[in-house]
């Protein structure tokens, strides 16, 4: 998944702005504007911390050091951050400081771009994984009007979307099986009984509250898709939450976890495992007839 490729090489901030004694007003006011507490030395060992207006030289050790090669998502990192919640954490190359970074780097486009990527594999593999279930657009029209029939709460949404898909009746026809609706059309399709539950899911507790797994993978998607900022700042405090980066962590991982198990559904479909031997047994009798060209050609594809 794109996301997890992602290092603190890639987000690093590299315009590193050091402590200076010469300078310390301008240093105070560079922790007052960024709402930071601490600034590095310029020896890659040592950094100053803010406390109670006083800078204090403290050494830089593994609870707010990084390296560069360092992924981004790693579940052990959330404790980092929440020890260092006003502080920038230090992005290493080996023993030289390369850079600084603080959790809301991770609103920048790049981040947004592997998430936006690993979203739209899953809705795709969704798709397909529907089709070769051998549902169709006329399910998912029928489950809308399952679902306007359920109850009143449901009823004025559901009729609103059946009278805008029946407008666009051409397109949706014209269009590959699915592609007018949304993932989480397919997702609450997927978790009720019209699809035989064909692909189900839970609640989780976050925060303290429940939340459905559907939900959070909606939200990175629409995150991704309007350009919103995965971690938000705090209205009362006017400081990033480190909520909204736990929110972030949790629901990539439900992400993860979907797009595997969708990738194994796929996988273990006979359909699916037909279309994978016709495949190779024409690339083998292409192979065999034109070698070693051929061999080449899908090897190298």
């Amino acid at each position: 998944m794109e996301h997890l490729k992602l290092t603190f090489g890639d987000i690093a901030q590299r315009g590193i702005l050091y402590y200076d004694k010469e300078v310390e007003k301008a240093c105070h006011s560079i922790c007052e504007t960024l709402k930071i507490d601490n600034m590095p030395d310029y020896d890659s060992a040592h950094y100053f911390q803010l406390q109670n207006g006083q800078f204090q030289r403290k050494s830089i050790n593994e609870e707010n050091k990084l390296q560069s090669r360092d992924r981004i998502f790693e579940e052990e990192l959330i404790k980092k951050f929440n020890a260092n919640t006003h502080n920038v954490l230090f992005v290493f190359k080996g023993d030289v400081l390369s850079g600084i970074v603080h959790f809301s780097d991770y609103n920048q486009t790049k981040v947004l771009q592997a998430i936006q990527d690993d979203v739209l594999t899953f809705e795709r593999k969704l798709r397909q994984y529907l089709f070769l279930k051998n549902f169709r657009n006329e399910d998912m029209l029928k489950y809308f009007e399952y679902r306007a029939g359920k109850n009143e709460h449901s009823k004025h949404y559901y009729e609103g979307r059946l009278h805008q898909l029946d407008k666009r009746k051409e397109e949706l026809n014209q269009l590959g099986e699915f592609q007018m609706f949304d993932l989480k059309d397919l997702l609450e399709f997927g978790n009720d009984a019209p699809s035989k539950n064909a692909f189900q899911y839970e609640k989780v507790d976050l925060q303290g509250r429940d939340i459905y797994e559907s939900t959070m993978v909606n939200s990175l998607r629409n995150m991704a898709m309007h350009g919103k900022n995965p971690i938000e700042m705090d209205e009362e405090s006017s400081v990033y939450s480190i909520e909204s980066l736990e929110y972030l962590f949790h629901a990539l991982k439900i992400l993860e976890t979907f797009t595997y198990r969708i990738e194994k559904l796929i996988a273990d479909h006979e359909d699916y495992k037909k279309s994978v031997i016709m495949d190779n047994r024409s690339k083998l009798e292409i192979i065999y007839q034109h070698h070693p060209k051929a061999i080449n050609y899908f090897m190298g594809n």
